[in-house]
C-alpha cells in the first residue's frame, strides 16, 4: 500500500526492528566464529561476513529513525 514520503508505517517499522536484531545477531555470530576459527582465510571471511552484517544493520537503522509513523 502506497503512503506517504517519509512516512513509515508502524507494521514497517515492527518489520525493521525485527530484521535489525536479526542483523545483529548475525554480526555476533560472524565475529564469534571469526574468533574461533584456526584458519586464516576462514576467519578473513567471517570478518568480512561480520562488516558486511555491520553495514547492513546500520542502514537498516537510519530507516527507524523516519517520522512520522502512520
Amino acid at each position: 500500500m502506497p503512503h506517504a514520503k517519509g512516512k513509515i508505517t508502524a507494521r514497517e517499522l515492527l518489520d525493521l526492528q525485527s530484521h535489525l536484531m536479526l542483523e545483529s545477531n548475525l554480526v555476533g555470530q560472524f565475529n564469534h566464529f571469526a574468533r574461533e576459527c584456526t584458519d586464516p582465510q576462514l576467519r578473513q571471511m567471517c570478518e568480512s561476513f561480520a562488516r558486511s552484517r555491520m553495514d547492513s544493520f546500520q542502514r537498516l537503522a537510519q530507516h527507524t529513525n523516519i517520522s512520522p509513523i502512520q
